[in-house]
């Protein structure tokens, strides 16, 4: 029983991390939200590096 519901976590697991897996071609948005500010990041899953990251404390966004 225990294999089993193992088995069909990590089945679960990799169907949903396919979808939201991001490549060259379309990386992965992220963003997360506190109370006071905002943080997104772009990220490109194949070389596991971030492509690009905004926040509303950079200059940039002022």
């Amino acid at each position: 029983m225990e294999q089993k519901r193992t088995k069909s976590r990590l089945a679960r697991k990799e169907r949903i991390r396919k979808k939201i897996k991001g490549d060259s071609e379309r990386p992965r948005l992220t963003v997360y939200k506190s109370l006071k500010h905002i943080y997104a990041q772009i990220i490109n899953d194949t070389e596991g590096k971030t492509v690009a990251s905004v926040s509303t404390l950079s200059k940039e966004f002022k």
